[in-house]
């Protein structure tokens, strides 16, 4: 067993051990004798960032396509029923930086559900017939996106990007993946393979279950099912060196003000500034101490200034989410009343000046604990 100690409450009755494979995966195993879901979460260190720039949304059709069937299971929509008739559901996610493949399931049948799952990362059959099909389902989600407010800061993000730069985000669709591709004579299928094949690496892979049985036992399901993933020793870019030294942003692009016509009823003014990527801070985390005190509603705060002068109702600080990896974002989304539509300025006034007083201000032990 590991030497790793998992901190947890006096009162968590979960027990939970780390375990690192033989291949490089880590993982972190949870029992609960009475749990009534049992699951498995595996994060694999690849996304958008790493596919090929002129095929956006090939990550995401990965995505897709290792879900069409395994060597041992190769039904195609096998994996899905199963999960679904026993009390369960599955799901995925393409990040920039990172992709995610997850289920929950009746704990009865976990470890056949295990089995199943774990397939996926060393002999999928990424069936080829199945090609057309999922990437009408990427279209599906990518014109499910148009209208999101959310969707449309992405776009503004990606058009503001260095284009010498790997960071771009791309949920893919019918015309950059059919047929676009076809025009060129690029084989998307081969290209997806491909990109299976030279990333997707145990040693980038990281998991999580969580089940009835002991610590000990789910070891050795994790040993069992994910020990056969191989290990490519492939090391991802990530951090401040993605991008051979050329930042993500420019400063001609990105200091400025954008004004985005809302396809829904939204007033709101985001200031946002670009950090070196905050990923290997975690610890002493001087980005979450900077947002909490932007963040903070107490007298004398930001965010009381604000809304007594009557511009804001609400103020939400936060990062770049799953955009980040070679860059981090500090983000100040302030939602707006209609006074405060026609005083941008002065907002803009309040947060520099609160800025440059907790610049004047060393960090405090207290506020960090």
């Amino acid at each position: 067993m590991s030497a790793v100690v998992i901190k947890k409450p006096d009162s968590h009755r979960r027990e939970y051990a780390f375990v690192q494979l033989d291949n490089g995966l880590r993982a972190i195993v949870g029992s609960d004798p009475g749990c009534d879901k049992a699951g498995a979460s595996l994060c694999v260190n690849v996304g958008m960032c790493h596919e090929r720039k002129d095929l956006p949304g090939l990550a995401h059709f990965l995505e897709h396509m290792l879900f069409t069937g395994t060597k041992k299971f190769p039904t195609e929509g096998g994996y899905h029923e199963f999960i679904e008739q026993n009390g369960g559901h599955s799901n995925a996610y393409t990040l920039c930086y990172f992709t995610n493949y997850m289920f929950e399931i009746s704990p009865e049948k976990f470890n056949e559900a295990l089995d199943r799952f774990s397939r996926f990362f060393y002999e999928p059959l990424l069936t080829q017939d199945c090609t057309d099909r999922e990437i009408n389902a990427v279209d599906s989600e990518f014109q499910g996106g148009m209208t999101n407010p959310w969707w449309r800061y992405i776009g503004i993000m990606n058009q503001s990007a260095n284009p010498d730069h790997p960071f771009h985000v791309a949920c893919g669709n019918n015309k950059v993946l059919k047929d676009e591709p076809k025009e060129r004579g690029i084989d998307l299928y081969e290209e997806m393979v491909k990109l299976y094949e030279s990333c997707y690496s145990a040693n980038g892979m990281t998991l999580v279950i969580i089940g009835r049985e002991s610590v000990a036992e789910l070891t050795d399901l994790v040993k069992t099912m994910f020990g056969p993933i191989v290990n490519k020793g492939v090391q991802m870019p990530i951090g401040d060196g993605h991008g051979a030294g050329k930042p993500p942003f420019l400063p001609a692009d990105w200091n400025v003000l954008l004004l985005q016509n809302p396809v829904q009823d939204v007033k709101e003014v985001m200031f946002s500034w670009v950090l070196p990527y905050q990923g290997g801070c975690w610890r002493s985390k001087p980005a979450q101490y900077v947002r909490h005190l932007l963040g903070h509603a107490g007298a004398g705060s930001l965010t009381s200034v604000l809304k007594q002068r009557g511009l804001i109702t609400e103020n939400t600080v936060g990062d770049g989410a799953w955009l980040e990896g070679s860059f981090s974002l500090l983000n100040i989304t302030l939602d707006l009343t209609d006074k405060g539509l026609e005083h941008i300025e002065e907002i803009g006034m309040y947060v520099f000046a609160y800025i440059a007083m907790l610049q004047r201000t060393p960090p405090q032990q207290w506020i960090f604990d």
